[in-house]
């Protein structure tokens, strides 16, 4: 605007031969799959290692540190994240005038967002960790970038004033992100185990939002 047990097991290093090209990104294709299990704090790099039937020095050859590895990972629940949000926009239907649909298609992907929260907890954590190093490269896709997007179609359709584009963004991000942070970290939250139960809330922070693009 986090299934897999992290037990180790004993790996058939003749069945799974990992090589230069793509013990990077088995590595972590592992480490997703502990997250949304167990959540991040549970990921170990020397266990993930053990796993995909590797050395710990050959692993540290593509993450040289956990750091490393999180900021990755972070990396992919973010893409994982847009890459939902794009689905939701591009499955809005063409019908209407174009200023009604750059709407429609603004609240897809904010629902997007916290429907992901709702469904992957512990991606959505990881997708917002404080990293200690960068990735090495954008996101892509990136949730901000397709926010942006999203609020120069509307502006340029007419359905919020073009004045208001610099603001926001940010005041979207800010309403999405914070009901999806209360759905996932609250001591009480409404009741998100189901999505139905929470289909109120985010129409409501939707509607929200949308009156105060108008409005900034």
């Amino acid at each position: 605007m986090s299934g897999v047990n992290i037990t180790c097991h004993t790996v058939d290093m003749g069945v799974r031969p990992y090589h230069h090209g793509d013990l990077g990104p088995a590595l972590l294709d592992e480490a997703l799959a502990v997250v949304k299990e167990t959540g991040i704090a549970t990921m170990a790099l020397r266990d993930l290692t053990r796993q995909v039937g590797v050395s710990a020095s050959a692993a540290y050859r593509h993450f040289p540190s956990r750091d490393h590895l999180v900021a990755a990972v972070s990396q992919r629940a973010r893409e994982a994240m847009a890459a939902t949000m794009i689905t939701a926009r591009d499955a809005i239907s063409a019908t209407g005038t174009h200023s009604s649909r750059s709407v429609r298609r603004f609240r897809a992907i904010g629902r997007a967002y916290i429907e992901f929260a709702l469904h992957e907890p512990r991606l959505f954590e990881a997708a917002f960790i404080r990293c200690a190093v960068r990735p090495d490269r954008p996101d892509d896709p990136d949730a901000w970038g397709l926010l942006v997007a999203s609020i120069e179609e509307m502006a340029a359709t007419g359905a919020i004033p073009a004045a208001h584009r610099a603001e926001a963004p940010l005041v979207a991000w800010s309403g999405v992100h914070g009901l999806a942070t209360i759905f996932t970290t609250s001591a009480s939250p409404p009741d998100p185990t189901t999505l139905a139960s929470s289909t109120a809330a985010i129409d409501t922070i939707c509607d929200a939002i949308i009156r105060s693009l108008r409005t900034v």
